[in-house]
């Protein structure tokens, strides 16, 4: 087992940034996405707004 699953969100995404082809971390990433509760799903209507929506989710 890899030290990924020790890692927060934040942590993985700040480590793919310098390692985008490491699949293993970005399997262990969408994993922990997932699994959040009350996720937001967003509709084809809604991708024109989609700076909006990255901009909101930052700043909460």
């Amino acid at each position: 087992m890899s030290d990924f699953q020790n890692m927060s969100i934040e942590q993985l995404k700040a480590y793919l940034k310098h390692n985008q082809g490491d699949t293993e971390a970005f399997h262990v990433l969408m994993d922990k996405l997932n699994a959040r509760p009350n996720q937001k799903i967003y509709s084809a209507s809604e991708i024109n707004k989609l700076g909006e929506i990255i901009n909101k989710i930052k700043s909460d």
